[in-house]
């Protein structure tokens, strides 16, 4: 009798599977975190614009500065 325990590996193709999957995860990561401070960034530019240049855009003060007073995380 084989008393011996056998220890199961994940195949080649799973070990892969589970690096992609994490490289998937940081690339998630670094695109939403761009995508954060280009928000930001367009935010407070946004709530810097004078009056000549909203009007030529067409938002009022009052928009630009609910649009500019969100969160980053907020769409």
């Amino acid at each position: 009798m084989n008393h011996h325990a056998k220890v199961l590996l994940p195949s080649a193709p799973a070990r892969r599977r589970s690096w992609f999957a994490g490289d998937a995860l940081w690339r998630r990561l670094r695109t939403t975190l761009r995508l954060w401070a280009r928000r930001r960034e367009g935010r407070r530019e946004l709530r810097e614009l004078d009056e000549p240049l909203l009007r030529d855009l067409g938002i009022s003060r009052g928009q630009a500065d609910f649009e500019g007073s969100k969160p980053f995380w907020r769409c």
